[in-house]
């Protein structure tokens, strides 16, 4: 209390529930904003990871064991159009690019410098066309005729309008809270008012009192005060008592 610069109570209340909601806004618009991210990039993995079965689906080997694709088999309309957000790659065991997607045009993707499983898929970030931030996704095959020859697929998204959801999302949030906050301190203010209301009304007996108008605090009141006006109704009694005595 110390630390409170307003000898009024009433401040101090309202001034420590405004502090404990913001705080408690604050996390949540934290917390809610984290899920949302995390749960829009995981939607759009999982997109990714069906493209990559179906790049995956549609890839064949030649008499040579060098992989072909079909890429009028694959439904997406953005893997033909250049710079769409959506992009496919085959690299070789040296890390080359043997073929890609119409909307990769004249850029290539860049894969992990790491060893897969045959059955593992990695996840990476990294650099698109135009400097776009895309999400990585990889796999290995091999020609069932020279399964000692390595092929990568990759598949990658812009991942540019998860990232403008995300921040609409959060200032949508934000702007909700906001308006949530101003409600529930309005709510405070009036629950303060109610709450300090009995003791407006001891104040105007105490008045009364003064005033010689009465000689005893009246009026009922609530449980956590009662003791209080007991005790001060006692030592009343006790002071006209001896004032009796003493005339």
């Amino acid at each position: 209390m110390r630390l409170w610069p307003s000898t009024s109570l009433r401040l101090r209340l309202l001034g420590l529930t405004a502090v404990g909601l913001a705080l408690a806004l604050l996390l949540a618009w934290f917390v809610l904003g984290g899920l949302f991210r995390d749960e829009a990039m995981r939607q759009f993995r999982l997109g990714l990871e069906q493209q990559l079965d179906q790049l995956t689906a549609r890839v064949e080997f030649d008499a040579q064991g060098r992989p072909t694709v079909d890429a009028a088999g694959l439904s997406d309309p953005r893997w033909h159009k250049p710079y769409s957000g959506l992009y496919w790659q085959v690299n070789d065991a040296d890390q080359g690019a043997v073929l890609r997607s119409r909307s990769l045009w004249d850029t290539r993707l860049a894969n992990a410098p790491d060893t897969l499983g045959d059955a593992a898929v990695h996840v990476h970030a990294g650099t698109g066309p135009q400097e776009a931030p895309l999400l990585v996704l990889e796999r290995v095959v091999r020609s069932p005729d020279r399964p000692d020859t390595r092929w990568r697929l990759l598949v990658a998204g812009d991942t540019r309008a998860v990232q403008d959801a995300v921040a609409q999302f959060r200032g949508v949030l934000a702007l909700s809270l906001a308006a949530l906050l101003v409600l529930l301190l309005a709510a405070a203010w009036a629950q303060v008012a109610l709450g300090l209301a009995p003791l407006r009304a001891l104040q105007r007996a105490l008045a009364e009192l003064q005033a010689g108008r009465s000689q005893r605090l009246q009026g009922p009141a609530p449980l956590e005060i009662q003791p209080l006006v007991d005790g001060f109704n006692t030592v009343l009694d006790s002071h006209a008592q001896l004032v009796q005595r003493a005339r």
